[in-house]
């Protein structure tokens, strides 16, 4: 599968529109459309903004590498934690850390 069909499986799959990921990468709705039909390339940082917004990886748009696919629990948990202070992570890191019974991660 190419890139352009993940980018839109993605899309589907998470109930949005062509237009509201238009939206969130800041870019034209028909720009974004020729990018999913696969007539246009795009910059390193609109297909960095399409893998932040679509919660995937780089390496699986552009691959298809399911290993590198931000899907892991793993993964998703770090893209959470990371928009919060250190704070916030070290309390979330305590919780896990009491609800799996651990004394130490």
């Amino acid at each position: 599968m190419e890139a352009s069909k993940r980018i839109r499986a993605r899309r589907k799959e998470l109930g949005l529109t062509g237009a509201e990921v238009a939206e969130r990468i800041g870019k034209a709705e028909h720009y974004y459309g020729d990018i999913e039909r696969g007539t246009c390339g795009m910059s390193i940082d609109t297909l960095v903004q399409l893998a932040d917004t679509l919660d995937i990886s780089v390496d699986y748009i552009l691959f298809g590498n399911e290993e590198g696919n931000e899907y892991s629990v793993i993964a998703r948990t770090s893209r959470i934690l990371r928009h919060y202070n250190m704070r916030k992570q070290q309390c979330a890191l305590e919780l896990m850390k009491y609800y799996l019974g651990l004394d130490e991660a």
